[in-house]
């Protein structure tokens, strides 16, 4: 299996939920604890990066802060791949409980078989950009010299991408760092500045597209997390849920 690091991008504020969503209970254990033991069935680290890395101080995680605080995403995503030491950075949000080990594995299993590939729509946006004036410069779009053939591979579910469940190659650092010193901070226009592979859930082997479904529901509101809660006590026959809240057990 490709080797891999883990990074939660758990940096805001939570406004909606009014309070820190990744400190919520579910099942004994913090979203952020459970969230952080499925990344470990496939990444030999895991990095949690927040803007306060005190906050999760007691939950025995490695955490960082961002490098660009207060950024968004994207900051997230750049600081943990900074700190990484290996060539590819799986990403999970730290509102994304239903995460399963078998989409991490669809997804690195998917970088391994398509790495070589060439994304021509990529290839064409790279040609147009680079025919374009010099003032472009220090856009965030600018192609970087030394791309791999992938250096992304984000899935599509039901027609929408998840940017916040993803792999990333360390090579997209420089675009990522230009993009946030000029404040260009959409996730959308960084990666189409990418190789980026899209793939639809469901559509490629390793996990169905309710596992998908199920991965990508996400907690912004109270509510949401009353509907979580109610659900996991619809899921414990649900093959590796149990194990990963016992894996994530002190």
């Amino acid at each position: 299996m490709l080797e891999v690091t883990g990074i939660i991008v758990a940096g805001g504020r939570s406004s909606r939920m009014e309070q820190d969503k990744a400190l919520l209970q579910l099942g004994g254990v913090t979203v952020l604890e459970r969230i952080a033991a499925v990344l470990g069935k496939v990444a030999g680290r895991v990095i949690v990066v927040t803007r306060d890395i005190q906050q999760y101080s007691g939950l025995g995680l490695e955490t960082m802060a961002d490098l660009y605080p207060g950024l968004g995403p994207l900051s997230g995503i750049h600081a943990g791949l900074s700190a990484s030491t290996t060539e590819w950075g799986i990403v999970v949000a730290c509102d994304m409980p239903f995460v399963q080990p078998e989409i991490l594995r669809a997804l690195l299993a998917h970088t391994t078989n398509g790495a070589a590939a060439k994304e021509t729509t990529n290839e064409q946006r790279k040609q147009q950009v680079q025919g374009e004036q010099g003032s472009l410069a220090g856009d965030c779009l600018l192609p970087q010299p030394t791309e791999p053939a992938l250096q992304a591979v984000i899935p599509t579910v039901e027609g929408r991408i998840h940017p916040l469940l993803g792999l990333y190659h360390r090579s997209v650092l420089p675009s990522a760092e230009q993009c946030l010193r000029s404040g260009r901070l959409r996730l959308i226009d960084w990666l189409n500045s990418l190789n980026v592979r899209y793939e639809s859930a469901g559509e490629w082997p390793g996990a169905s597209l309710d596992m998908w479904k199920q991965a990508v529901f996400n907690m912004n509101y109270p509510q949401d997390y009353q509907l979580i809660v109610k659900q996991l006590e619809h899921m414990q026959n649900v093959p590796g849920t149990q194990e990963h809240t016992e894996h994530t057990e002190h």
